[in-house]
């Protein structure tokens, strides 16, 4: 508003001179004075035609610089945008480095683990599978009561154990001693 009032001052001009005109009109009705009122009615006809007139005028004039704001303003949002979009795509860049960055520390730390596997066991891998593979190995072989090992058959294995996780429980029980076997004869000796 206060940009535009600088730019076009006669309108402001207008309308308070149609103010004052209609003011003046109103006081002159009071005091009962018919000749002052119709002066005052038409002071506020010409007051509202100068301020249509500077309407008019002042869109004329100033047509050409409102052109140029709205092609400037044009370019502002346009400049915006294309700053925003940049933001962007270095946020997605910055997205994709650390991506990258995390996929590269997670190879290396695979890469470790199987070297450190590599060298404490052999080429056996660690980890829940070999143990699993381990524990189904052994629980294929039993040992008899005369210390001789046997080997069982899948069909026979599959009936002790129920598959990996009886195998992994079948590990974990075998540990204790058991109370029904009777002692072993290195166990005798100590």
């Amino acid at each position: 508003m206060v940009r535009r009032l600088k730019e076009e001052p006669l309108i402001p001009l207008g309308c308070i001179l149609t103010v004052v005109a209609f003011t003046n009109a109103y006081r002159a009705t009071r005091r009962g004075d018919h000749a002052q009122v119709q002066k005052m009615f038409r002071a506020r006809v010409a007051a509202q035609a100068f301020t249509v007139v500077a309407i008019v005028a002042g869109g004329a004039y100033y047509q050409q610089d409102r052109q140029k704001q709205k092609e400037v303003w044009k370019q502002k949002e346009q400049q915006e945008a294309e700053e925003k979009r940049q933001k962007w795509i270095r946020e997605l860049e910055i997205r994709d480095e650390e991506d990258r960055s995390l996929k590269e520390r997670l190879e290396k730390r695979k890469k470790r683990a199987a070297e450190r596997s590599a060298a404490a066991g052999g080429s056996e891998p660690e980890g829940v599978a070999a143990h699993a593979r381990a524990a189904l190995e052994a629980s294929k072989a039993t040992k008899t009561t005369d210390g001789s090992e046997t080997t069982m058959d899948n069909s026979e294995a599959g009936k002790n154990n129920s598959g990996i996780m009886g195998s992994l429980g079948g590990m974990m029980w075998r540990s204790k001693p058991a109370q029904d076997a009777p002692p072993s004869p290195d166990a005798e000796k100590k």
